[in-house]
């Protein structure tokens, strides 16, 4: 089977390292020796917590001949899935350690789990050097994981390409094929090509078969084309609904500007007994959120109440509504607190809009006692925390407090350089100001039009005008 698509001049050139240098790790991340020989690896299919990913880990022995080849390497391919499967890419990445140690031929299998492994993590170059590597060994899966990992890399082109080499190389995608390949096609660089794979996926019937296809094609036309229509009647021809398949619908509705329709489709859902489902709700909460002209979280707050079970999602969309709507920051801190009591345990999309409401108080208590915890939990050196936690204490004038919350982040991105650049205009240090904005230069990322306003209005202010930059 052939297929021609017209990609766009000059695109990006696919990068293929040469050679695969193994991950190193310090002495503190080795493995500890674990006693048991007889460990059971039958338990090794359900979500395992980190402790017990470890404890299997450690139990490997690929010099014993109590297993066969093909026993450890179903073993491993299980651990690899658990790992994936509870982010604990860490362990995974030293079980990979441990299997080129022991000199194993890997199979298929094993490597396929490596190649999602390093996807998830983000790491798509050991991903695509394990893919290289396999050479005889490649399989549907194979081409469809490394399709993946582009797609959630945000390598839309090298996605495409990789796909066409596939169909060159003699195999037929399915469903997890061609739902890679059109997630990377929600763009609008390359919704034309996306409308060409629908095309295929329409003759081969995997349209009708799987619920991923129906949701990637959703998002293809609302997201690369903007066309609702088109998702609409995608939507309305899949075979199957389920609650995700919903709540993208009207997520995407309320996304685009369309608050009516995502309303009507929520009223269509509730004759299908789905919509007490807590996704649902989440995305509710957030789209009247989002489209109340007034900064009124009302209805989302009936919405809410209405819901029958609340995990962390539903918690921060309301929490978030509160601190977006003028003045309601006690009233977020409030919930956050009930939040607490339920025993829901906040992530850092939650303490970052708590830092918010906490930077809108005239007491900064609260808000240094969750410094301190972020701080405890490992949250403090994310981007969306610690920008949080910059603005919190400039607004407060503690700009030393600042400068540390800026200096531990993972990455400077533009909003970091941002809010610090206007938190020294606030606090009227021109020379700060202008020193910060000389940083955001130096790291090539780019100025946008929030930090020359607030370079400009801070230099009328300070008097600082014709200053160069």
């Amino acid at each position: 089977m052939t297929l021609s698509l017209s990609l766009p001049s000059s695109p990006a050139k696919l990068v293929r390292p040469s050679v695969y240098k193994a991950p190193t790790y310090s002495s503190h991340q080795k493995l500890q020796p674990f006693s048991s020989k007889n460990y059971n690896f039958e338990h090794l299919t359900g979500n395992l917590s980190v402790q017990q990913i470890h404890k299997a880990i450690s139990a490997l022995d690929f010099a014993s001949h109590q297993s066969t080849l093909h026993e450890q390497l179903v073993n491993c391919s299980l651990l690899l899935k658990a790992c994936i499967r509870s982010r604990s890419f860490e362990h995974g990445k030293l079980l990979h350690h441990k299997l080129i140690e022991s000199g194993l031929e890997l199979d298929s299998v094993v490597l396929n789990s490596l190649i999602s492994l390093y996807s998830k993590c983000g790491d798509w170059e050991k991903g695509l050097s394990i893919f290289q590597s396999m050479v005889n060994k490649r399989d549907l899966v194979s081409w469809s994981a490394m399709i993946s990992c582009f797609a959630n890399n945000n390598m839309e082109f090298e996605a495409l390409v990789t796909f066409l080499d596939m169909l060159e190389n003699g195999h037929y995608p399915n469903e997890y094929c061609f739902t890679a390949v059109i997630r990377s096609c929600s763009n609008a660089k390359y919704a034309s090509i996306g409308h060409i794979i629908f095309g295929i996926v329409m003759k081969t019937g995997y349209f009708d078969s799987d619920v991923c296809v129906g949701c990637a094609l959703i998002d293809m036309f609302a997201k690369g084309s903007y066309d609702m229509d088109s998702a609409c009647k995608v939507f309305e021809k899949m075979a199957q609904k389920n609650v995700v398949t919903w709540t993208l619908m009207i997520t995407r509705f309320a996304q685009l500007g369309c608050p009516g329709n995502a309303i009507d489709l929520f009223l269509s859902m509730l004759l299908t007994g789905l919509a007490s489902d807590v996704c649902v709700g989440c995305s509710l909460v957030d789209m009247y959120t989002k489209c109340a002209a007034d900064g009124s979280v009302e209805n989302s707050r009936k919405v809410f109440n209405r819901m029958p079970n609340h995990n962390v999602m539903s918690w921060t969309a309301i929490i978030t509504g509160y601190v977006q709507g003028s003045g309601q920051d006690k009233e977020a801190l409030r919930l956050f607190c009930d939040m607490l009591q339920g025993h829901v345990a906040p992530n850092h999309f939650t303490f970052s809009s708590v830092l918010k409401a906490c930077a809108n108080l005239p007491d900064l208590h609260f808000g240094e006692q969750l410094h301190a915890q972020v701080v405890k939990l490992g949250l403090s050196s994310i981007n969306c925390v610690g920008n949080s936690l910059i603005n919190m204490y400039a607004r407060s004038g503690k700009m030393e407090c600042a400068r540390k919350s800026f200096d531990i982040l993972f990455e400077n991105n533009l909003v970091s350089h941002s809010t610090f650049v206007d938190a020294y205009v606030n606090d009227l240090n021109s020379e700060g100001a202008f020193e910060s904005f000389g940083n955001l230069e130096d790291t090539g990322i780019g100025v946008n039009s929030f930090t020359f306003a607030s370079l400009l209005s801070g230099a009328a202010c300070i008097g600082t005008i014709g200053v160069e930059t």
